[in-house]
């Protein structure tokens, strides 16, 4: 981060965010900031540090902590860089000394060209349908009643609760009952806005299935090629997304539809929290 973008960050009056930095021969060795949560009272905290000065983490983590709890935080987040597949590290383990707890499961980023994909020819879209009526509450309900918390707490921070055109949802109804047993969704962006070269893309995609509907593995792929099917019905470029690697059939089917990680590694993180 730059030091442009960390001033705009915290160091402008009635900000809702703070920093602290260790100085020793002065010479600034340290620095931690938490930036409060615009969805929640929480904080997540930014951090960087000369080798040799971890020590001085623990001091400013305590001031950290404080500034969230004056808030009304109940929990600090720190996000940290993790190679797909990847368990340990040497990042985790500093996170975890200071009294942070990692979260079950990782985030990967993923990617896929949508112009360079194709649907299948035989595509049954029957059950699909678009959504309207299910609004920014209704999603976050499904996902806190189905055990879903780290879905809910990505769509909180990739989405307003405003209703905007530039989202999208979907459904997937089950045949037996006709209730909603899967819901997908994403967010409309323009890129290079201004520029020759100015396109649309699929961002923050999410595809979530009921739990009390065990839909196999082709009813999960085929709700997945339905929504691509839409993004290319709108002309979009490519789709680019966040998910949660707890929903392996899910992230399986996306796969196997060409989704890709090359070149996004660096965007693959495990949050780890510490309750205040």
């Amino acid at each position: 981060m730059k030091g442009e973008q960390l001033k705009k960050q915290y160091c402008y009056p009635n900000l809702s965010n703070m920093a602290f930095i260790a100085v020793e021969d002065d010479t600034i060795v340290a620095f931690m900031g938490v930036i409060s949560s615009k969805v929640t009272t929480n904080g997540h905290i930014e951090c960087g540090f000369l080798v040799g000065y971890e020590s001085k983490l623990d001091e400013l983590l305590i001031k950290c902590v404080a500034f969230a709890r004056e808030r009304g935080g109940h929990k600090i987040y720190k996000f940290t860089s993790t190679k797909f597949g990847q368990v340990r590290n040497k990042e985790i383990a500093l996170w975890e000394r200071l009294g942070f707890t990692s979260d079950e499961y990782a985030l990967i980023t993923t990617t896929l060209d949508l112009r360079k994909w194709k649907e299948s020819e035989d595509f049954d879209a029957s059950g699909i349908e678009s959504a309207i009526e299910l609004d920014y509450d209704n999603i976050l309900r499904i996902f806190i009643e189905d055990g879903e918390h780290e879905m809910a707490e990505l769509f909180q921070n990739q989405y307003s609760p405003t209703k905007n055109p530039d989202r999208v949802v979907l459904t997937l109804r089950d045949k037996a009952t006709n209730e909603i047993a899967g819901i997908a969704y994403y967010r409309v962006v323009l890129c290079n806005k201004g520029t020759k070269n100015e396109f649309f893309d699929a961002s923050a995609f999410g595809l979530h299935i009921r739990p009390e509907f065990l839909l196999n593995r082709h009813e999960i792929r085929r709700f997945l090629q339905g929504s691509l099917i839409s993004m290319k019905q709108l002309n979009l470029y490519h789709v680019i997304t966040r998910i949660t690697l707890k929903n392996f059939r899910v992230f399986a089917a996306m796969v196997t539809e060409g989704f890709h990680n090359e070149h996004l590694e660096s965007a693959n993180v495990l949050r780890l929290y510490r309750n205040i």
